[in-house]
């Protein structure tokens, strides 16, 4: 027998005394959600400072200082508090999130105290408090529901699930909730931590996040090339030391090595890239949390997505109005028929105004939509209300001096109510199935077949009339369906994880073109297999449907197990552990909760699922950018280091560059990487590849062997401008003439190796169509310099150069030019040659 629901009065004197507040606040903690896992500043300090860019950038800041230059000193020590500081950002971030649960789960809220009904902060609510709950009121904590009238909420930030739940006495509501319809006292059963948004605040703050594959790249490419530095640099000075007893020299030359040999620009390039990546995608809707994750989500080989206001709407719509003789899709007309407008207006009439259920928000849109206001004159003078044993809602409304019943709920409801004979309930009946198995919700609307004279006592005293159906939907994303299949072109496997029905995720799936979309497993399904056969579902099943939380979690974790790179999209609390977990969290930032923005790497400013794509693009172009800069740093310091020490260690007749001069070429070699190639603009196949192998090394095989040819062409250039000066054209035997020479093949080597490593597989001819503008600077800027340095009176003395006459200058670059002009080629047949391996 179900229990009659107390008033409110009668809980009056059943609220907690003020002692027993603070009894309960010290026992069960307040209501917050914090973390466990806290790090202390030194710690933390000491976890950065060790790691390996760090020591490398510290190392070569003494370097600087111990050749005296104080001014790169300070900008590398710069470098080192900017990032140390970045990382201590991110290290905040948990915290951040952990926050936004505080501000969720902490509304303002009616409690019984002390014999009196006061509102308080939802913070200050302690376990076994009295909560007067109402419509559109955010519940603060888990709590036990102990009187209700017509009491509904909607959970799907916990759930997913966009349809309200009708509760009864003795069920449970959960913090963060929204009550969409009626009233209820409830008694507070858990705050805090231990509230399903507490616990899953906590599964946020536990779960590490780790660093991006491209930071682990770069941290290994610069520790290897330092530990290669330090050995030569090592082995030179014993060289010296020990052969001509030139220790001071051998130290000094080491030092140098190791300044010609570390790319200390590539940290610098990288953060740039992102940065400006970042940039980028910000006018595009989307915004970095995270810049360096732009890379990882340009490697993603997984997209997982929560349906609810990612891939639909989150926005119930009236899809289908049915009658006894036809069906109407409003997604496909302009104008519906005067039995379907009777329809909407009886569940217009039948529903409460204003409302907060999504449904009654759908009649009315859908009223609107079809210009069909109704007479908003009508009042009602009767509800008859929705309740877990009448599954219908009707009204009754006064018109001239009679009474009609406006009446719409749950199809089996109203098919009772209108009392169908055999024929029409299987007619109604069979209508019903076929609309649910194509992911609708359905309502059935009556009226009461003639006006009654009197307000009727029961809401079956009338005889109804069944109208006929109205089906509901949360309709797709527009730009879902191609963006999905953009992702399967550049290689991008797509799955939904829900927590609706299967029937409904299975008709999403159909919708927006997901692969094997009639194979659906639940949570419960998927939770109970083996690992072995998991393995296999895995493998083929797109679509995850009843999925709690933990299991969103769990999948995510899986995927990332068998080698996935996994990037998950969500909008809801429920989201948030599998938006951190994942390598990249996607969080939608119109209708997604504070909890999911700032667990998430990504926030999608518009919603727009096709913006992750924007961002795979743009992910994948700044690593493809970053190849070809690091390519360039390799080629380009093979000369210089080469230049730098043959002449030294084989006794040639000059010695072509000092410090000074590698600090020009620093000069033009920083602004070419950081800003020419980061401009460049993506090559054709971009998302038509596969995405890279996570294994795949940032200096592959192809790129480490063409780096090495393009520095040796350009070493071979510099030593033949030498020696063809030095031999034929040096007719004043000036050793000033030959370095002069020198470094203008050397700088213009330079700036042809910008226009052969603009594409990895193209000649630089081909590449010549796609313009940047960036060159032009690059290339002016530099040209100019190198002229002063060379016939500007005092500047000149500062670098040690002469002024070069026409046959001496031409020769430098078009022996440059030959050089490159060789790479190129060779670059195409060992781009070809790998390609087919």
């Amino acid at each position: 027998m179900q229990s009659i629901p107390k008033q409110i009065s009668e809980y009056i004197n059943m609220g907690l005394s003020l002692d027993m507040v603070k009894k309960n606040r010290s026992v069960y903690g307040a209501n917050e959600i914090s973390s466990s896992k806290r790090i202390g500043f030194l710690h933390m300090l000491f976890g950065v400072v060790t790691e390996p860019m760090i020591l490398l950038l510290i190392s070569i800041s003494i370097v600087y200082l111990l050749l005296g230059d104080r001014g790169e000193a300070l900008l590398l020590l710069g470098s080192v508090i900017g990032i140390i500081c970045i990382t201590f950002y991110q290290e905040k971030k948990t915290e951040t999130a952990i926050s936004a649960l505080r501000s969720l789960a902490s509304p303002r809220t009616n409690v019984i105290r002390e014999g009196k009904i006061i509102r308080i902060e939802g913070k200050d609510v302690v376990y076994g408090d009295l909560l007067i709950l109402n419509e559109g009121d955010r519940i603060p904590a888990d709590a036990e529901l102990l009187s209700d009238r017509l009491f509904s909420c909607d959970e799907s930030l916990l759930t997913g699930e966009s349809i309200p739940v009708n509760k009864g006495i003795g069920q449970l509501v959960y913090c963060g909730a929204l009550v969409v319809g009626g009233e209820g006292v409830c008694r507070v059963i858990a705050v805090g931590n231990h509230t399903e948004i507490g616990k899953i605040g906590r599964k946020i703050a536990d779960e590490t996040v780790g660093k991006t594959l491209l930071e682990l790249e770069v941290a290994r490419l610069v520790r290897n090339l330092f530990l290669v530095a330090a050995g030569l640099c090592i082995l030179l000075a014993l060289y010296f030391g020990i052969v001509k007893s030139l220790w001071l020299q051998g130290l000094l030359s080491g030092l140098t090595l190791a300044i010609g040999l570390m790319p200390e620009e590539l940290p610098l390039v990288m953060t740039i890239f992102f940065a400006l990546g970042a940039y980028r995608l910000s006018t595009k809707n989307v915004l970095v949390r995270r810049s360096s994750i732009i890379e990882t989500l340009g490697a993603a080989t997984v997209l997982c997505s929560d349906k609810t206001g990612t891939i639909t709407k989150n926005k119930m719509k009236v899809g289908k109005i049915t009658t006894i003789d036809s069906e109407e899709n409003l997604e496909k007309i302009n104008e519906v028929s005067y039995l379907s407008k009777s329809i909407l207006q009886i569940a217009y009439f039948a529903s409460k105004h204003p409302s907060f259920d999504p449904m009654d928000i759908a009649i009315t849109d859908c009223m609107n939509l079809f210009h069909q206001n109704g007479d908003l004159s009508l009042l009602s003078i009767k509800d008859f209300p929705l309740t877990p044993e009448q599954l219908t809602m009707i009204r009754v409304l006064k018109e001239e001096n009679e009474y009609s019943c406006y009446a719409k709920g749950s199809p089996e409801a109203v098919f009772e109510l209108c009392q169908l004979d055999s024929d029409h309930l299987k007619y109604w009946t069979n209508k019903t199935n076929d609309l649910a198995k194509e992911g609708y919700r359905v309502l059935a609307v009556a009226k009461s077949k003639i006006p009654l004279k009197n307000i009727p006592e029961e809401r079956n005293t009338a005889q109804y009339e069944i109208y006929g159906l109205l089906s509901f939907l949360d309709p797709i994303r527009e730009i879902v369906p191609s963006a999905v299949k953009t992702a399967y072109e550049s290689g991008i496997r797509v799955i939904m994880i829900t927590g609706d029905y299967p029937e409904t995720a299975k008709n999403i799936a159909k919708q927006i073109g997901l692969k094997n979309s009639n194979l659906v497993y639940t949570g419960k399904e998927f939770t109970n297999l083996e690992d072995q056969e998991f393995k296999k579902v895995l493998k083929e099943c797109n679509v995850f449907s009843r999925v709690s939380p933990e299991d969103k979690w769990k999948l995510v974790r899986f995927l990332k197990s068998e080698g996935e790179i996994v990037a998950m999209t969500g909008d809801g609390v429920n989201d948030a552990p599998a938006l951190r977990t994942a390598n990249i969290g996607v969080a939608m930032g119109e209708r997604g909760t504070d909890v999911a923005r700032e667990a998430a790497d990504i926030v999608l400013l518009d919603d727009s699922f096709s913006s992750i794509l924007e961002s795979v693009r743009i992910g994948r172009q700044i690593f493809d950018n970053l190849k070809k800069a690091l390519g360039y740093l390799i080629g380009v310091h093979i000369p210089i280091v080469g230049i730098t020490f043959l002449p030294i260690l084989l006794n040639w007749p000059v010695v072509v560059l000092s410090a000074i001069h590698i600090v020009f070429m620093e000069m033009v070699i920083d602004p070419t990487c950081t800003i020419v190639f980061e401009k460049e603009d993506a090559e054709f196949d971009l998302m038509r590849r596969k995405p890279r192998v996570s294994s795949e090394p940032l200096l592959d095989k192809e790129l480490f062997i063409t780096s090495l040819i393009q520095g040796a062409f350009s070493l071979a250039s510099v030593v033949s401008t030498y020696w063809l000066t030095h031999m034929f054209l040096n007719h004043d035997s000036n050793n000033q003439v030959v370095s002069t020479a020198s470094f203008v093949t050397l700088v213009f080597s330079n700036l042809f190796l910008i226009l052969a490593n603009r594409s990895l597989h193209e000649s630089m001819w081909s590449r010549m169509r796609i313009r940047n503008s960036m060159i032009n600077i690059v290339f002016v800027g530099t040209i100019t310099v190198l002229l002063l340095s060379i016939y500007l009176p005092g500047m000149n003395t500062l670098f040690r150069f002469v002024p070069l006459n026409f046959l001496q200058f031409s020769s430098a670059i078009l022996v440059a030019f030959i050089g490159v002009l060789f790479y190129d080629i060779t670059k195409v047949s060992v781009s070809k040659w790998f390609r087919n391996v």
